[in-house]
This record gives structure tokens, sequence and C-alpha cells, in this order.
């Protein structure tokens, strides 16, 4: 089972050894709650009790990540099976393979992106290198030889990636083409998985009150 909220386009997914057998997706603007609850209640009647539960955890959205992992964490422990983590930018290279060189790309808002380059003739994406926070214009400058672009960050980069070539996959690709990272990710205990983020939340906590004084 792999549930990813990291970008505007959410989606869960059930799994059969390396065959999808059930895929979901939605282009949610706020609140996935509701559209995950149900989705992960469908996936599950299709594939029936998961052996693992895969979910996203960054570079991404950072209320659409704690909203992912909670509900994998809770139908991981509800179920009694072990977690898996993806990288979403690892996931969204997933769906261009063959490729020597991949630039996942994620809106990261503000005019920035995430990005990360992996090389895709494998079983699974190999990173070439850390994923970045970066500015559109900062991306445009590097040159990615013989590269694609694939991830819902590549609307965001418009003509600034030009040298760079949108992969076009169906909305539904990254979920579906994630059977080979599934199968090289060690599944770990869901007391140990938390967000990767890359950047600070916008949200700060408000600062304490002090109490008043009587008297």
């Amino acid at each position: 089972m792999l549930i990813d909220t990291a970008g505007p386009v959410v989606g869960v997914a059930g799994y059969c050894g390396a065959t999808c057998v059930h895929a979901e997706v939605e282009a949610v603007v706020a609140g996935a709650d509701g559209w995950l609850t149900p989705a992960l209640a469908r996936a599950v009647a299709a594939v029936g009790s998961p052996d693992a539960v895969a979910v996203v955890n960054g570079p991404g959205a950072f209320t659409g990540l704690r909203v992912g992992l909670a509900h994998a964490l809770g139908l991981a422990l509800a179920r009694g099976v072990p977690v898996q983590v993806l990288s979403s930018l690892a996931l969204r290279a997933a769906a261009a393979p063959g490729r020597a060189c991949v630039v996942a790309l994620l809106d990261a808002r503000k005019g920035r992106l995430y990005a990360q380059a992996f090389d895709t003739r494998g079983a699974a994406p190999l990173a070439l290198g850390p994923p970045a926070d970066a500015a559109a214009e900062v991306l445009a400058a590097q040159v990615w030889t013989q590269a694609v672009c694939v991830g819902e960050g590549v609307v965001v980069a418009g003509p600034l990636l030009a040298c760079v070539p949108p992969w076009t996959v169906a909305r539904d690709a990254y979920v579906r083409a994630a059977a080979g990272l599934l199968l090289a990710t060690p599944e770990v205990d869901a007391g140990d998985v938390g967000a990767a983020y890359l950047r600070e939340p916008d949200a700060t906590p408000p600062a304490a009150v002090a109490s008043p004084r009587l008297g």
C-alpha cells in the first residue's frame, strides 16, 4: 500500500508484488483528509490486508506530508505491519525509467522548486545528488546532459527549464510506477518514521503569553 500526499496531486496505490493492482489520484487544493480516508478504504478492499504501508515523507507540502504520515502510521499500527518511507522526488523519477538523468521537480512555492536528479536505468531510481530547495532561475542555470524533467513542478518551472524537456506521464503514473522503488526500500518500525522537510514551515507557534500579575 502506498500513500503520497507530498504534492498537489495526492494518491494511493496497492501492489501485489511488482504489479500495481489499484491506484487513485486526485488534485487537492486544501485538506487531503476528506479524499484520502475513503480512497484508502477502497485500496484496502481491492488489495486485501497489506503486508506493509509505504508513505512519502518528503520533500513536499508541510500540511500534506503530515496528513499522509498520519494516515499511513495509523493504518500500519492498526494492521500490525511495518512501514516503508519513500522520497517524493524518487517516486516521481520512477515514472521515467531507463534514463541516465531524470530531474524530479515539485513546487516548493515562493518561486522555488524541490529538485533532485536520478539515474533510472536500474530497478529503482539512483540519486545523483542530494535534494535541493532552489529558485527556478538557479535550476535553469544547471546543465543536465540528455535529461528529462518529471513531477508537478514542471508546470511551475515552465520555460525556465526549456533546455530540459518534460517527460509526459499520466497523472497516476507516479504511484503506479513505484514497484521497483518499493522492492528496494527497507521496512522500518512505524515509531521511527517522520517527515523529511527541506524547509521550515511558514507557520510558527505563537509566542508564550506572560501570566498576569496579581495585586
